[in-house]
């Protein structure tokens, strides 16, 4: 994992655990478990070609709609940095939806994430932007 400033080892070991987590959740497809797990309750979701997604509950609603055509994340954070109460990650991911239709797709992708250290010192999510790396059909 690449880094551009000396990242506390706990950090990088507590965001990787959250990315392992967020692709357990995933493939349980357990929204609510996931939501709870990774985001803050004022966190935003920047999803491709949609608005903003901003709260638990409206995050959890667009996790659900979404997770039942997910048979497959792989995420692979490769960057981090630190700035007092705040972290970034940013990475790939990898996954294979399955839509109702049959027809499978395999994309791949990058994030960005920030990261808010909460009161007990654990993150959580508050800022999630992801998109495809595929070309254009």
């Amino acid at each position: 994992m690449a880094t551009t400033q000396a990242v506390p080892d706990e950090v990088v070991l507590a965001l990787q655990a959250m990315d392992r987590e967020f692709e357990q959740n995933a493939h349980a497809k357990d929204a609510g478990g996931l939501v709870s797990a990774f985001y803050a309750d004022d966190a935003q979701v920047f999803p491709p070609n949609q608005p903003v997604v901003s709260g638990s509950a409206e995050i959890r609603e667009l996790w659900a709609g979404f997770l039942p055509v997910l048979s497959r994340i792989s995420l692979n954070t490769t960057r981090i940095e630190v700035s007092g109460d705040l972290a970034c990650g940013s990475g790939t991911y990898e996954m294979t939806l399955t839509p109702p239709d049959g027809a499978v797709i395999e994309d791949r992708g990058k994030y960005v994430v920030v990261y808010r250290r909460q009161p007990g010192g654990s993150y959580k999510a508050i800022a999630d932007i992801f998109n495809s790396s595929r070309p254009k059909a």
